[in-house]
């Protein structure tokens, strides 16, 4: 099941750099956690999953392994949140990923998909 138009909704998209807007009244955040919502790091994981799928390897993909993974600050959700995904490529179906909330590194990752 596919995040997108439910959790986010794509801005830009262009070779290795997509920007995404939360939307903050999803239920994931109503889970996690009431009063203070917060991203789950899976799901900045699941999103980039589904950026990479959509726009750049021309078909679903499915993660089979993701390392160094780093959640370095908080995503907190607001109607204003705005998230830049780097995506620059370590081999076949390999990626390293920047997630950056506001200019502030808020995930690192390298994912492996087949």
């Amino acid at each position: 099941m596919s995040l997108k138009d439910s959790l986010y909704h794509i801005v830009s998209c262009a070779s290795g750099k997509a920007v995404v807007r939360l939307d903050p009244s999803s239920p994931v955040y109503a889970a996690h956690f009431p009063g203070y919502p917060i991203t789950p790091g899976v799901i900045l994981i699941q999103i980039a999953t589904e950026l990479l799928s959509e726009e750049g390897a021309g078909g679903a993909l499915e993660l089979e392994e993701a390392v160094n993974v780093k959640f370095v600050s908080p995503v907190i959700p607001g109607e204003e949140t705005l998230l830049t995904y780097l995506f620059a490529p370590d081999g076949e179906l390999r990626w390293k990923v920047n997630v950056l909330c506001s200019e502030t590194l808020c995930a690192k990752m390298t994912l492996q998909y087949r």
